[in-house]
């Protein structure tokens, strides 16, 4: 078997880092008493308060339908609070509550905590360009993405 290339072992690497922070994270936040559901929720919130039932559904790449399901559940445990837009009475916001905004910085505080023992023995330096080099990454895919769409490439 050959030895393989520079760009497939790039291109098996990155599945493999995801993979793995996906697990860290997940056995952080259980160790925590937290749920990924939860966790995706409260810090699109925390990010972003009061954002469109819509747009959550969107951040969280579920259906309408699913976002509410969600929102519910986070709502009768008092983390999320859900009011009606008062510009446009179809449009409902999601809120954290005093509740969820301490579970979203105990969450904040967890990924923060992966995230230095990710780049841990990184230089700021070398950090600044691992994330030119996967901002690059991450635009070539879109552009090949974008010719594969518009038929360009086979």
């Amino acid at each position: 078997m050959d030895e393989p290339t520079k760009y497939e072992t790039v291109g098996r690497m990155l599945p493999c880092i995801c993979r793995n922070h996906k697990k860290n994270a997940d056995l952080m936040l259980e160790r925590s008493g937290l749920y990924q559901g939860q966790a995706k929720l409260l810090m699109i919130l925390y990010r972003e308060d009061g954002i469109s039932h819509s747009k959550v559904a969107s951040e969280l790449r579920i259906s309408p339908a699913a976002a509410s399901k969600v929102i519910k559940r986070m709502e009768q445990d008092g983390y999320v609070s859900r009011m009606t837009d008062g510009a446009d009475e179809r449009v409902s916001r999601v809120f954290l509550q005093p509740k969820g905004q301490i579970l979203a910085n105990k969450i904040h505080a967890i990924f923060q905590q992966l995230d230095q023992s990710m780049l841990e023995g990184f230089s700021d330096r070398e950090i600044q360009e691992l994330y030119g080099f996967l901002e690059r990454v991450l635009k070539n895919l879109q552009e090949n993405l974008s010719r594969f769409e518009e038929g360009k490439t086979a």
